[in-house]
């Protein structure tokens, strides 16, 4: 599946209990809903934990956080996580002032992403 929106791409891949998510641009007012409302189709065919791969996103808005934060609250239920993982630098600092390295799995690498969904 592939999704559009002015501003990100996103792709995933499905493995036994989780689903690699690979947006692409910026997650802003434009393009938050349409990355929300992917994730949320993926938590609805219960793919399992979801680990986003940021390395291509270079910039998050508080719409985009939101979204984040939406997706991982509908998911806590399950008990199944949402990693982020090799994060930009810039957006790291987004996550860092906002609070949500607090909130959120952040990690470095995709192995380090299913080790901490325990995948």
């Amino acid at each position: 599946m592939t999704a559009e929106a002015p501003e990100i791409t996103i792709e995933h891949e499905t493995a036994e209990g989780f689903a690699i998510v690979r947006p692409s641009g910026k997650l802003d007012t434009l393009s938050a809903k349409t990355f929300e409302t992917y994730l949320k189709e993926l938590v609805a065919d219960r793919c399992g934990a979801l680990l986003i791969d940021m390395s291509k996103v270079d910039y998050v808005t508080s719409f985009g956080l939101r979204s984040l934060l939406i997706v991982a609250k509908l998911m806590a239920p399950s008990g199944e996580q949402l990693v982020l993982f090799e994060v930009n630098p810039s957006v790291v600092e987004v996550l860092k002032i906002s609070g949500f390295l607090k909130i959120l799995k952040v990690v470095g690498s995709e192995a380090d992403a299913k080790a901490a969904a325990g995948k």
